[in-house]
């Protein structure tokens, strides 16, 4: 998988989600600005925040996985 389909699925559960980025920087407690860059490179978010995307993911679909996200 390219990185760009990464993007399109971090975007995608964003939207599934029906979050905007700057409401998912709120929730991971970064500027807004920090995560339109990590929604552009996956490969930027830390764990932590990775984790906690997750976490919100599956509040939604509690059967989604971290590598379904951020892993190709």
């Amino acid at each position: 998988m390219k990185g760009s389909e990464i993007v399109n699925k971090v975007k995608g559960y964003r939207n599934m989600i029906n979050k905007t980025q700057e409401e998912m920087a709120t929730i991971l407690g970064v500027h807004v600005n920090t995560y339109k860059s990590w929604e552009d490179n996956p490969s930027k978010f830390k764990i932590v925040e990775a984790n906690k995307f997750l976490e919100e993911v599956k509040k939604y679909d509690p059967n989604v996985k971290f590598e379904d996200i951020f892993l190709d």
